[in-house]
């Protein structure tokens, strides 16, 4: 199959998956075959878009927490307080 015949069926399938869609009223809460066609093709002819579909999966499995990363208690602005660990554990203010 030529480049540009792939290009016209990756077009197809994108019209036909929208009104698939359309007609059937599904909700998008899975990703759209088309869209992982065109992904995967950008991908065949540029090697950055691999790179990126890849990091884009490794970054989908990592936990995401919902912490900031600050450590807890540490700094009480309403009151104007700071909060030091002592290295033999005393907490002190």
């Amino acid at each position: 199959m030529s480049l540009p015949a792939l290009v016209v069926l990756l077009f197809a399938l994108a019209v036909m998956e929208r009104v698939w869609r359309r007609v059937r009223r599904a909700k998008k809460a899975d990703a759209p075959l088309s869209g992982v066609a065109f992904d995967e093709f950008t991908a065949f002819l540029q090697g950055s878009k691999r790179v990126e579909l890849d990091q884009r999966a490794t970054q989908s499995l990592m936990r995401e927490e919902e912490q900031d990363g600050a450590p807890p208690r540490q700094i009480d602005l309403d009151n104007g307080v700071v909060f030091l660990n002592r290295p033999d554990g005393d907490r002190r203010n």
